[in-house]
């Protein structure tokens, strides 16, 4: 990979993200139980929807004791909002049994124990051992995939292979940022509409270089 365009990715979009970043309460959140479910919550939706249901979710299942004792019922009811109910109340609450259970009730903190968990796949396990326990993990979901294939010219890739080459742009410390700032860039602005003339990364893009060439 082109050295130069690794560090401007990773220092324009950290930069970007210091003063562009989108205010979500779960981003304040240190708690690995409210992490998790969070990001079980995040899958297949919007961030809007999560935000309906986030503070009245936690009000009634403040642990991951309660979430376990809980009626599917009753988390069917507190997550109507966000669809699919019926089969993610099921999976938050086999998730919250295995913690209980597997766990001693704590959220585990090795990739290999979150995959041994209900409806954990790679991006929910890399994403709580990155905003939950700091460590320098990428998450790779579509919009990331989207990103780095326009920009990085990476297109075909399976996530592994992504999250490898991610890994190693990351700036020590700084995955939380990192990540966060990919995800709110592919939003604002590296969208399925990119805004292209607003992109602070255009002049190392290849998605640009190509649509440039394209038009000359």
């Amino acid at each position: 990979m082109n050295k130069c365009k690794e560090k401007e990715f990773s220092r324009r979009l950290l930069r970007w993200f210091s003063s562009n970043a989108r205010r979500f309460p779960w981003r304040r959140e240190k708690d690995p139980y409210k992490i998790l479910v969070t990001e079980k919550l995040l899958q297949q939706t919007t961030f809007g929807h999560v935000m309906k249901v986030y503070d009245s979710f936690f009000r009634k299942f403040p642990d991951i004791r309660s979430l376990a004792r809980a009626d599917v019922l009753d988390i069917e009811k507190a997550i109507q909002r966000l669809g699919f109910q019926r089969q993610r109340a099921k999976q938050l609450k086999e998730m919250a049994f295995e913690v209980m259970n597997k766990f001693g009730g704590n959220i585990p903190q090795s990739k290999e124990d979150l995959l041994r968990l209900s409806g954990v796949g790679n991006y929910v396990a890399n994403a709580v051992l990155c905003f939950a326990f700091n460590k320098d993990e990428p998450v790779v979901d579509v919009n990331v995939r989207r990103v780095v294939g326009r920009y990085f010219g990476w297109r075909g890739m399976k996530d592994a292979e992504i999250a490898e080459r991610l890994r190693r742009l990351i700036p020590k410390g700084k995955a939380k940022q990192f990540n966060w700032g990919i995800i709110d860039f592919s939003a604002l602005i590296c969208s399925r509409k990119p805004k292209c003339k607003k992109c602070f990364l255009a002049d190392y893009c290849s998605y640009f270089k190509e649509l440039s060439n394209a038009l000359k």
